[in-house]
C-alpha cells in the first residue's frame, strides 16, 4: 500500500526521516486504503475480498509484541489465509495497482 501511496503522490521513495516520516508511518489499513486512492476500488472489489480485507483489518504491528498464545493459531492462519488467498487475497489485489 505504501509502495502505491509513492506512485500516486508521485514520490521517488518513502521518506526515512524528516517532517514527512511520520506522516507516512502509518499502519492503519482503513487511512493507507483512503492514501492510496483505493478506497472507491475496494468498495467495488467482489465480495470474497472485501471479506478477506476486513480480516486483516484487525492486524496491527503490536501484535508482532504480544505474549505468545494470545492470538490463536486458528486466528493467525485467517489472517494469512486473508492476505495470501487466490485469487481474492488481500496482498494480490494491492500488487495489481503498484
Amino acid at each position: 500500500m505504501k509502495a502505491r501511496i509513492c506512485k500516486v503522490l508521485d514520490t521517488p521513495e518513502y521518506p526515512a526521516s524528516g517532517k514527512l516520516k511520520s506522516a507516512y508511518a502509518v499502519h492503519d489499513f482503513d487511512q493507507l486504503l483512503l492514501l492510496s486512492g483505493l478506497k472507491e476500488k475496494i468498495n467495488l472489489a467482489p465480495v470474497e475480498l472485501y471479506a478477506n480485507w476486513s480480516i486483516t483489518i484487525p492486524w496491527s504491528p503490536e501484535m508482532r509484541y504480544r505474549p505468545k498464545g494470545s492470538v490463536s493459531k486458528d486466528e493467525a492462519e485467517q489472517i494469512l489465509n486473508a492476505v495470501r488467498d487466490k485469487p481474492n487475497g488481500v496482498l494480490r489485489w494491492i500488487m495489481k495497482y503498484w
